[in-house]
């Protein structure tokens, strides 16, 4: 119906003015005029030159009906309509009332440098209207234009294609329901399902324009881009592939099967010849690595992916970066993933949630192996904190820190450079012994069910066991002290707490 309704009004903004005074039909030229008896006919033979008003006929043989203003052309039929376009076909009926003419058999028409061939058309002066009902081919350049139904305007140089419509060029491949060409501005636009083929790209949507010249499409009706690994969807979608940049506009999700990834957002960008990609507002990704699923959220995701120009695979989350894994959870305002050696970088304000324990430092680094943490690397005021069994905390400060992991706990921890520690010992039944603080230069710390189980110190050793009736409550902290758990995300919804935004 959509169809029928744009043919409609198509046809319509054509017929302002066109009524015009009847004119007669002349014989211009013919090398025999033969009367057929019984009949008003006039038969026409050999170089048969016709004109009406400024458009030209030419043919091998013609019958003319003078009382009907109108004739019949066979062979080599030639039309040449206002000195710019030519009609060519076997056979042709013209109505010089209607201004009407009837093309079939081998039917050519070019406009400039504009070739449309089929069977069978129509041609209709006063509304500057060509039309075939079915299959035509329209060759311009490099381009070759198929559809079932087809329409020209000759005065602002637009076709109209309808059903099955193809188009084939070196640069790309369009399949639509609907399409209008302007070769004027070299502008395509589409109705329907329609699907655009650029080398490995495929664009898919329902309605959108095509710049031909450019090589740039715009599609704002469930467009879809994607190659073997990579899917893009959105509300509206741009893409110039002569710069090889891709931009997604509301609901955007980006999906690559090969790196694990999946970026959302509300408006994005992607430069597939250098690997680069970029989602902001509400932006976040999930990287699912075969094991559980890591959900970073942040103002400005960034994702660079592997290219012939970029070698690098890692996530960047800048500005209010959250995180949230089943076995780490984390904030922070710069983070990296670099999915070549599996290392996360914290920077700013980096706060780590690890089971019981959680980690600061001016920086954080995590190493991941066989989806788990393997080991965690602290530097510049490193915190390591957990929950005693009962009250208290048991704290670990150093400058730098390293923490190695087993079955997704930590398993003990290296201290360097200042090396301190507090932790609530207790009997095996959980009574209090009393509150244990060290300082030395370096400690090694072996952690036992989330508790402090040992400590190995290296120079500069101080440690005193304090009943708990003789450390003040300040002193049971030490300097520095933060407990963060408020921040701490709980679950893939809870990394856009403060943007209240919800996954779908």
């Amino acid at each position: 119906m959509r169809g029928r309704i744009n043919i409609l009004l198509f046809i319509l903004l054509s017929v302002g003015g066109w009524a015009q005074e009847r004119t007669h039909v002349h014989i211009e030229h013919a090398n025999q005029l033969h009367k057929t008896a019984g009949s008003d006919a006039v038969r026409l033979l050999g170089d048969v030159h016709i004109r009406h008003d400024s458009t030209h006929f030419y043919c091998d043989s013609a019958y003319y009906y003078e009382d009907k203003n109108s004739f019949d052309a066979f062979q080599n039929v030639h039309i040449n309509v206002n000195d710019s376009i030519d009609m060519y076909s076997r056979t042709m009926v013209y109505d010089g009332d209607r201004r009407f003419a009837e093309f079939f058999d081998n039917v050519r028409m070019m406009d400039d440098s504009t070739l449309l061939e089929t069977e069978y058309m129509t041609y209709d002066r006063n509304l500057h209207l060509a039309s075939y009902p079915r299959h035509g081919v329209t060759t311009r350049g490099d381009k070759q234009l198929i559809s079932e139904i087809g329409f020209y305007r000759d005065d602002i140089k637009e076709f109209r294609f309808f059903k099955d419509v193809e188009v084939y060029s070196p640069k790309y491949q369009l399949c639509s329901d609907t399409l209008y060409y302007n070769t004027n501005i070299e502008k395509m636009w589409f109705q329907g399902p329609t699907t655009i083929i650029n080398d490995d790209n495929y664009m898919e949507g329902n309605h959108g324009y095509y710049l031909t010249q450019r090589d740039l499409a715009y599609v704002d009706d469930q467009p879809v881009m994607y190659n073997q690994t990579q899917v893009m969807k959105a509300d509206s979608m741009l893409y110039d592939r002569q710069r090889g940049f891709a931009k997604a506009m509301n609901t955007i999700q980006m999906i690559d099967t090969s790196y694990r990834v999946i970026l959302r957002g509300e408006y994005a960008e992607v430069w597939e010849n250098i690997g680069f990609s970029f989602a902001t507002d509400s932006a976040y990704v999930v990287y699912y690595d075969g094991g559980d699923s890591l959900y970073i959220a942040s103002d400005t995701m960034f994702y660079h992916f592997k290219t012939k120009l970029n070698q690098e695979e890692k996530i960047v989350g800048r500005r209010n970066v959250r995180f949230y894994r089943s076995d780490m959870q984390g904030k922070c305002d710069t983070m990296t993933y670099d999915m070549s050696d599996s290392i996360i970088r914290m920077r700013v304000e980096p706060v780590l949630w690890n089971n019981d324990s959680q980690m600061t430092a001016t920086l954080i680094d995590i190493k991941t192996a066989n989806h788990a943490i393997d080991s965690l690397f602290q530097k510049g005021q490193a915190f390591m904190i957990s929950k005693d069994s009962i009250e208290g905390y048991n704290q670990i400060y150093g400058l730098e820190m390293v923490s190695c992991f087993k079955d997704g706990h930590v398993d003990h921890v290296n201290v360097t450079d200042s090396a301190k520690a507090l932790s609530w010992l207790r009997e095996d039944d959980g009574s209090l012994i009393g509150i244990n603080v060290s300082t030395s230069k370096d400690m090694k710390i072996i952690i036992k069910n989330n508790s402090i189980s040992r400590i190995k110190y290296f120079e500069g050793i101080d440690e005193t066991l304090y009943p708990e009736k003789d450390i003040k409550e300040s002193e049971r902290y030490l300097e520095g002290f933060l407990w963060l758990e408020n921040l701490r995300p709980t679950g893939p919804q809870d990394i856009f707490r403060h943007h209240s935004v919800s996954l779908p």
